[in-house]
């Protein structure tokens, strides 16, 4: 018997996602009681979102907690739900980020190891499929307050916000190096937050770092303003010698006098994807060197990897140059 913990709604689809979502991750459990944080807007949409819940748990006590106009949540109100001896499953998938936020510290506080987050790779619909068009992501128990502050909720979010807005779900469907750029990136972020094998957060987050860096070498040569530059200032640009020197010579000379504004946004990208193919060799010969990576410098690599999309988002060229050479 459990007590399921969840926020408030107006989009319906979601909640039937999260609903779905609940139940594949703990199928075993009976799920006898529901509280749900309720916005004035959502509260107006209880009956709906009940109806919901019922079609996949059965019966069960609702129990509706108001939040305040702001988000916020009443302090008694939040410890006082968590006062049992039940089971207990946080969802933070729904509501302001600011009150999911506020149950994921209440939660922690407490001592609750089954919270939950919602990661959509997809636009809620009629139908949705794990794996494909959404993660459910278990969040590893932070076990003291020290590392509330640094394993932020926030960040997660942070994380899930970029990876909608730099991997359009459009360009995902059509390119197949972007699919596993993407794919990778996700990996590694779910794998951060759920779990502590940080050897596994790198490699996931890193395996299209060596596509990134040849692409990059064969976009340039193709580049009209590129082919300028090398030939006016002896830079030979080929794969055939070490592609992360090449690139890295270039852009430090590119950047000194060079012209054309979407290569310069590129000029960061060979010092940001070195720094990541030395961390990738590090976790592909763990067992050989011993070294453990750590919480802090799984952040770093994903931090990274970010960036070096952002980069290339800010040459457009360069993006659909990766979304054409490799269509699915």
């Amino acid at each position: 018997m459990a007590v399921l913990y969840t926020i408030g709604n107006i989009n319906l689809h979601t909640v039937e996602v999260v609903a779905k979502a609940v139940r594949e991750a703990e199928p075993q459990v009976t799920i006898h009681k529901v509280v749900i944080f309720d916005s004035p807007e959502s509260e107006k949409l209880q009956n709906e979102q009940i109806e919901i819940y019922r079609r996949y748990f059965g019966n069960f006590i609702k129990e509706a907690i108001r939040i305040n106009e702001d988000g916020s949540i009443d302090t008694s109100l939040l410890f006082y739900v968590f006062a049992n001896d039940e089971e207990k499953i946080v969802d933070l998938s729904n509501g302001q980020k600011f009150t999911s936020s506020l149950l994921f510290m209440a939660a922690n506080l407490c001592q609750i190891d089954r919270i939950y987050y919602l990661m959509l790779k997809t636009k809620p619909k009629e139908v949705m499929l794990p794996g494909r068009d959404y993660d459910y992501i278990k969040m590893r128990k932070v076990d003291c307050v020290s590392k509330l502050a640094k394993i932020s909720y926030f960040d997660l979010i942070y994380y899930n916000d970029e990876m909608q807005k730099l991997f359009p779900e459009s360009d995902r469907r059509t390119s197949r190096t972007l699919k596993v750029l993407y794919e990778g990136l996700n990996s590694g972020i779910k794998e951060f937050f759920s779990g502590t094998d940080y050897r596994s957060v790198v490699a996931n987050v890193t395996i299209g770092n060596e596509k990134i860096i040849n692409s990059l070498i064969e976009f340039l040569q193709n580049d009209e303003e590129c082919r300028r530059y090398c030939s006016e200032n002896d830079i030979c640009i080929t794969a055939n010698r070490d592609p992360v020197g090449i690139l890295t010579y270039f852009s430090r000379k590119y950047v000194r006098n060079g012209t054309k504004k979407e290569i310069l946004s590129l000029t960061t990208v060979p010092s940001l994807v070195a720094s990541l193919r030395e961390y990738r060799n590090i976790s592909a010969h763990y067992s050989e060197n011993g070294i453990e990576l750590t919480e802090d410098q799984g952040r770093i690599v994903i931090n990274l990897c970010i960036e070096v999309i952002k980069c290339i988002h800010e040459n457009t060229d360069f993006w659909e140059f990766l979304k054409k050479e490799s269509r699915v």
